[in-house]
């Protein structure tokens, strides 16, 4: 009887699973089983609440026919000039989107245009007081506002106080709402809230998101949380809107589907045509919406797009004709207000467009209101003002109610806007790990602060850091714009992107080696830096690299900091000189490591590099060193290597490695396998490929079956996923993939070499949440071969049998929601975007999928999910880009494959939690501890700093803790974020290394230092939201909730 066969009862039990722990190498002996709390998984269980309307159901609801142009149809009731009409206000809202970045790079599109556009606002909105503006990007008025006069300033503000221009949304950019981690969407935003409170002395109420390609459920939350009340979108599926406005919903309260209350709902506007540009928002005719667009004017340079002007002799005509579009378009709303942008993409650039736009406008607005029987007001306005004209209107109702998100995005002819999930996936890893790396170095800064203050020493970095972090912060914020985390930039502003990441990222190192080398030597030795970083990245548009570490002779530090706020034992690898070394710990204790190959080909194995593998266990924030140094070892463990498909096997006889005779051409019978004390799998021995997975605990078996495949694009473009059909496996044209085995007592691993893939799986033979999943590395290299616009996918064939093709994806990395297929309106509109996590599950099991980047997702079949990778399009979507992406470069992804079997079989709800297991696995791979070096022995580095001694609660993730400051760099308090996550009953969650219930205080976090002043605040620090905190009281965080404080350390 097979391993595999056995899968009816329980093959090994805990006390079994402790007695080889202790045995092994590591000699672990201080881990013992838990059990999630029912008692807290009830209370997520009740959170359920309801919402009128969901995007699931507007999705099974909504018609997808369109008409004869690709459009689709709105239900837009017929002009009847018979009809009695009711009063209907109008609010005109001048508006020029500005994207931060898109066929030109930031600094080209602030010079040539953006600049010239704010400096006319000044000018015209002092000369015409009744005329309105709207501004929403941060990061050009700070880029304007250094180049003011003090005078230009105090009218600035004056413009805002008194209400004639609207700062709305007032983050740093307008961000993608797909690819962004919910992490970074509210560092940008605080940074561009804080900046307008600092500098225009506003705090922005309203948002205004018209042109992110699809919105997430979890930016509204964000939102509501940073003091917003009211949101204006635009890009989102026609068919849905239709669907809405059947309903007059195209106004609704914006729910979250755990808030019982409905605390956090936010009003939301939908515009209802396919642009935010005026020839589509007067109303349902774009031919005539086309004719007030007064910009050119008469103008003779501009002939082509002239428009005529308003006059005497034609106002009678033209402004019936804006009427009726008016009364059109008020048809789909329930109240008789309505919003109409006046503007475009880089509008009113000249002071001819303000003054043509104003003066066209001004005389059809005198010529509306004078008409007694139409019954109409029409004014230039704010989106303040929009906002207030309808709650007042509204008073005596109730807007619908509405939770989910609008994925995915869909503006014509079945073009489904669900490739960018997927473009130019190096970037979107690059960002990811700036932004991982800028939460790490935030948090170490401020512990430096901290316990310099309290050492009575001063921090000598503190405004070099402070410069270093903002900057970085900047230009990760820059990277969130729409046109950039998603790829869809010209390929030179791409670049300019990534030179700004670069930058990023190596500031945010420089912070962390200052921050460690103050703490590690209590801020006595602060220069010259002496610590390195393990992880490097030389240039903008190669990926990050591991540094060769080498050993001295007396001894390599390796500094190792736990960025999370709970006690941590994982194993990590570095890249060594040599292998023949001892590993110490900070008692200077010899521990046992396991010794693996650097490979220089795809059989051959270096001379003069060498992987180690040992075990740290870091405390919560803490910092541990480790010491390397030549000699003997008797606790190293050299692994066994093996190869298939190939005849040779080239490892020097002088190396320590054991090695078994390459196997040319495997048989299916001789299958490969990788385990630990928990879980088995089984991999083909012709392809490598996972095909089977035992759980060792309960017995139970997982068919599931990885597979690469590729979809040749029909139309597909840097937005548009357009393939001319299903998949096809990659072809075997290059012969079958050299297969590596790499098998040790601390880890064991197996490579497959494809020509376009290098695919990885590593089991971590540790009870900690590292040794119970597959971790899985692909690194995909388009240019490898000579295919053409093909889309490379990763897909897991399962033996789940979820009902209705229902899976889960995560929004924003915050929260799940369900999905569901249509096959019948084809693959494209079945793609949803993954930003850390998807999952597909049955009435008794759940395979998650971990992810270290953003994704596109699909579940097109019962029992699969698949992954898109990467994508090589020759040619131009049509949507403005002109360009197809080529730029391919080779790009590391990275998944944790995770199956657990549960207890429960009720149907999931619209939305569902992660269990506590992957809960914790998720933040895990989201935050790895950073190692940094150094050859030089010196005394003064202390051997570990601790900054607490307990975890925090499982449950209690620490989004961000960073200190503020003013424009002159000076501390302006530490802002701290924590986020009470929901988990999952029915799961088994064994060898936690934190607490599942216990009270958080301030003084629990940052137990040492000295808090003295405290307060609870919206999510961006603009309100307070409580009086002075005692920090040993507790926090009381509700289940799915942020909550933000500002302390002073």
């Amino acid at each position: 009887m097979s391993l595999f066969e056995r899968s009816s009862r329980h093959d090994i039990n805990s006390e079994q699973i402790k007695v080889s722990l202790r045995e092994s190498p590591l000699h672990l002996t201080n881990y013992d089983w838990q059990e999630p709390d029912q008692q807290q998984c009830r209370v997520l269980d009740n959170l359920e609440s309801f919402s009128n309307l969901t995007s699931l159901y507007l999705r099974d609801k909504a018609k997808y026919d369109t008409l004869s142009n690709g459009q689709y149809e709105l239900p837009t009731k017929s002009y009847d000039p018979d009809d009695i009409p009711e009063k209907l206000n109008v609010i005109l809202i001048p508006h020029s989107h500005n994207d931060a970045g898109w066929l030109r790079t930031l600094e080209e599109y602030y010079i040539y245009t953006t600049k010239k556009i704010l400096n006319n606002m000044v000018i015209k909105l002092k000369q015409y007081p009744n005329m309105t503006f709207v501004w929403a990007e941060t990061v050009f008025l700070s880029m304007w506002w250094n180049e003011l006069e003090d005078d230009t300033k105090v009218h600035v503000r004056n413009l805002v106080k008194r209400g004639q221009l609207e700062i709305v949304l007032g983050g740093w950019v307008m961000p993608d709402e797909a690819s962004t981690h919910y992490v970074s969407v509210i560092d940008q935003l605080m940074e561009g809230h804080l900046w307008l409170y600092e500098n225009l002395h506003v705090k922005p109420q309203n948002s205004w998101s018209i042109d992110p390609f699809g919105h997430s459920g979890t930016v509204p939350y964000i939102l509501k949380k940073s003091g917003i009340d009211n949101m204006v979108i635009q890009r989102i599926h026609q068919a849905t809107k239709s669907a809405l406005a059947s309903v007059k919903s195209l106004e609704y309260n914006w729910h979250q589907p755990w808030d019982t209350s409905g605390k956090y709902d936010i009003l939301c506007h939908v515009m209802p045509y396919m642009l935010y540009s005026i020839q589509y928002t007067c109303g349902p005719d774009p031919y005539v919406c086309f004719q007030f667009d007064f910009r050119h004017s008469d103008n003779p340079e501009k002939k082509a797009f002239a428009k005529r002007k308003i006059t005497g002799a034609n106002i009678d005509k033209m402004a019936n004709f804006l009427y009726q579009q008016f009364r059109k378009k008020s048809s789909l709303y329930e109240y008789n207000t309505i919003l109409v942008p006046i503007g475009d993409d880089f509008r009113y650039d000249s002071l001819h467009e303000w003054d043509e736009q104003y003066n066209n406008y001004q005389q059809l607005m005198r010529y509306l209101n004078s008409r007694k029987d139409w019954n109409i007001n029409v004014q230039f306005g704010t989106v303040a003002d929009y906002f207030s004209l309808l709650k007042r209107e509204s008073k005596k109702k109730n807007f619908p109610t509405l939770a989910g998100d609008f994925f995915p995005y869909s503006d014509q002819n079945y073009l489904y806007w669900t490739g960018f999930y997927s473009t130019r996936p190096f970037d979107k890893r690059f960002s990811r790990e700036v932004e991982s790396n800028l939460r790490t170095a935030d948090i170490l800064n401020t512990l430096a602060f901290g316990y310099c203050n309290k050492w009575n020493v001063k921090f000598a970095h503190s405004h070099e850091t402070a410069s270093l972090l903002q900057q970085a912060r900047r230009h990760l914020g820059l990277f969130l714009h729409h046109d950039a985390i998603t790829g869809t930039s010209k390929d030179y502003v791409m670049e300019n992107y990534e030179s700004k990441l670069l930058e990023a990222y190596n500031d945010t190192q420089k912070v962390m080696s200052m921050a460690l080398q103050t703490l590690l030597t209590k801020g006595k030795f602060t220069s010259p830096l002496i610590l390195s970083p393990d992880l490097v990245r030389q240039k903008f548009n190669v990926g990050t690299s591991q540094r060769t570490i080498s050993i001295s002779d007396s001894g390599t530090t390796i500094v190792v900091f736990n960025p999370l706020p709970k006690n941590r034992n994982m194993l990590i690898s570095l890249i060594v000189n040599t292998d023949d070394l001892q590993v110490l710990d900070k008692n200077m204790k010899i521990m046992s490591y396991q010794l693996n190959p650097v490979w220089i080909s795809k059989v051959s194995v270096s001379r003069s590099k060498f992987e180690i593998t040992f075990l740290v266990e870091l405390p919560p924030l803490g910092i541990h060193t480790f010491l390397l140094r030549k000699g003997d070892c008797k606790e190293m463990y050299p692994s066994l290597l093996s190869v298939y498909n190939s005849m040779e096997l080239d490892v020097a006889p002088n190396l320590k490695f054991a090695q078994n005779r390459p196997v040319f051409q495997p048989k299916q019978s001789q299958k490969l396998r990788i385990e630990n004390d928990f879980i088995l799998g089984e991999f083909d021995p012709v392809t490598g490929l996972l095909q089977k997975v035992l759980d060792k605990r309960t017995g139970n078996v997982t068919n599931i079956q990885i597979q690469f495949m590729y979809y040749t694009s029909r139309g597909s473009g840097a937005y548009i996923f357009f393939p001319k059909g299903e998949a096809d496996p990659l072809p075997n044209v290059w012969g079958q993939p050299v297969v590596r085995v790499t098998e040790g007592p601390l880890m064991s691993k197996i490579e497959v070499l494809h020509p376009i893939i290098h695919h990885t799986v590593i089991l971590y033979k540790v009870p900690t949440e590292q040794g119970q999943n597959f971790h899985i590395q692909n690194v995909i290299d388009m240019h490898a071969t000579k295919t053409k616009d093909w889309e490379i996918i990763m897909r897991l064939h399962t033996d789940v049998m979820n009902e209705n093709l229902q899976y889960f994806s995560d929004q924003n990395g915050y929260q799940l929601i369900k999905r569901r297929t249509k096959s019948e309106i084809g693959i494209a509109a079945n793609y949803f975007p993954m930003t850390t996590m998807s999952i597909i599950e049955d009435s008794a099991k759940r395979v998650t999928v971990h992810a270290g980047q953003a994704h596109g997702v699909a579940s097109l079949k019962q029992g699969e999910l698949e992954i898109m990778l990467d994508r090589q399009l020759m040619y131009d979507d049509n949507k403005g880009l002109g360009q197809g992406v080529t730029d391919n470069k080779p790009t590391l992804s990275e998944f944790i494959l995770q199956i657990e079997y549960r207890d429960n079989t009720e149907p999931e709800p619209m939305t569902t939690s992660s269990s506590l297991s992957a809960m914790i696995i998720n933040e895990a791979l989201q935050q790895p501890p950073v190692v940094f070096y150094t050859t030089i022995n010196s005394e003064v580095i202390r051997p570990n700093f601790d900054v607490a001694s307990q975890s925090l609660p499982c449950d209690i993730s620490l989004v961000s803790l960073k200190n503020l400051v003013n424009s002159d760099l000076d501390y302006d308090g530490t802002s701290l974020i924590l986020h009470r996550r929901g988990y999952k009953c029915g799961f088994n969650a064994n060898y936690l290394q934190c607490p599942l219930s216990k009270d958080v205080t301030l003084s629990s976090i940052l137990p040492d230092l000295t808090i003295s002043d405290a307060r609870e605040t919206t999510l961006t620090h603009l309100y307070n939201r409580s009086k002075a905190l005692v920090v040993k009281d507790p926090l009381n965080i509700p289940v799915m909730e942020l909550a933000t404080y500002k302390i002073n350390l």
